[in-house]
């Protein structure tokens, strides 16, 4: 039955692409003020003619004066993320935005192939047949223009590098890091675990891309970057973002916090403070807990998946497109079951948290809709907790090759 998984994964890959270039692509295409990818195109329109790209007032003005929209949300991502968006210069913004929408996708399969090659066996394949038929934060992401698919695609080729080809494993990771900053949580991590050349190849890279970026961000911008509006992003200040942070859909760890103090646009004291402690527990208690060195790259894959619920689960602010980012961690305890390194019933707990994760927002919302009280908020936030439950499982494999490393 060698078959059989790559039967799934051819099925669920063809019902991905139905979806893709039925409703997603229809939505892509109907949607001309391109939503958050916006940001990015203005933000490098900004840049490119010598205007400030952080500038909000910037972003807005030159949408208008295109007559796409009326506002636009603030940019806030690291300097680099721009030279990822110089092909789109001499494009409209719908080009742009449906190019996106195209390089997303590629981004994506990148990921998968990635992650085959790195861990390989059926239980990789069952896991992406999975995620490509149901996995409805892969088409909110599309729809959105947001950019987490190609953090994850860079990601997971430095984790896969990482032993074989540590330099440009380094150089993959420090591009992850320069287009979001949460990818700084696996250099971090290289460093606890003794592993220096990729974690300094990791730096490196983000230094020349950054001196790269010179032209477009001057160095006056760039540390306006990381020592004002980087800042902020504990407390929820993306830049002026105007998003408030208890919108339904808010699966951080943070916004539990935010809820119980009616924090709506920034954390504020004691809600501040608890979330703050609360993250840097979970960080390093998570870090002292996959020091080790797994000798299965199973095992690694399930370290690195922790990480990434972790790196999910801390910034104030995790909505449906976030979670594309959890792909790594379903894939690797996906392996894990298939190698044994899982009981039955964490899969069965690893499956209840995927369908949550898989669950269509909008079907979600409908649901908490016709419950009342705790059974509603249960509801809400099920996400989180179902990410709770595949980290936990992540930490439990991966211990369990750790200890047999020792």
């Amino acid at each position: 039955m060698r078959w059989l998984p790559w039967l799934l994964l051819l099925l669920g890959l063809g019902w991905h692409v139905q979806e893709l270039l039925g409703p997603t692509w229809d939505s892509v295409v109907a949607a001309t003020h391109a939503r958050d990818f916006a940001s990015y195109f203005y933000a490098l329109q900004a840049a490119d003619i010598g205007r400030d790209p952080y500038d909000m007032g910037v972003l807005s003005e030159l949408a208008r004066a295109d007559g796409t929209r009326r506002s636009v949300h603030p940019f806030f991502y690291p300097p680099p993320f721009l030279l990822t968006m110089v092909w789109a210069l001499p494009l409209t913004l719908a080009q742009a935005y449906q190019a996106w929408f195209v390089l997303d996708s590629v981004a994506l399969a990148l990921a998968l192939v990635g992650l085959y090659r790195w861990v390989g066996g059926p239980g990789v394949l069952v896991g992406s047949a999975a995620l490509l038929a149901v996995y409805s934060p892969i088409h909110d992401n599309h729809w959105m223009g947001q950019a987490n698919l190609p953090v994850l695609a860079a990601v997971v080729w430095a984790l896969a590098l990482a032993d074989r080809r540590p330099r440009l494993a380094g150089c993959w990771m420090g591009l992850a890091c320069m287009m979001k900053m949460s990818p700084g949580l696996l250099v971090a991590w290289w460093l606890v675990q003794r592993r220096w050349l990729p974690a300094l190849w990791a730096c490196l890279a983000a230094l020349v891309l950054s001196v790269l970026a010179l032209p477009l961000v001057d160095a006056e911008t760039q540390a306006r970057f990381y020592l004002e509006i980087l800042p902020g992003f504990g407390t929820g200040d993306y830049n002026g973002l105007t998003v408030p942070i208890l919108l339904p859909g808010n699966h951080s760890l943070p916004n539990l916090f935010a809820q119980a103090y009616d924090n709506r646009r920034i954390l504020t004291e004691p809600a501040l403070s608890m979330a703050r402690w609360a993250n840097l527990g979970l960080v390093a208690v998570t870090l002292a807990a996959l020091a080790g060195r797994a000798r299965t790259a199973v095992a690694t894959a399930c370290a690195a998946g922790a990480l990434s619920v972790v790196m999910l689960v801390v910034p104030v602010y995790t909505y449906e497109h976030h979670l594309t980012m959890a792909i790594l961690p379903l894939i690797a305890v996906s392996a894990a079951v298939a190698q044994g390194l899982l009981g039955r019933g964490w899969a069965a707990a690893c499956a209840v948290s995927f369908a949550a994760l898989a669950w269509p927002w909008g079907a979600v919302k409908q649901a908490a809709k016709e419950l009342d009280g705790p059974l509603a908020w249960a509801v809400i936030e099920a996400k989180f907790f179902a990410l709770v439950v595949i980290g936990l499982a992540c930490v439990v494999a991966a211990r369990k090759e750790l200890s047999r490393a020792r």
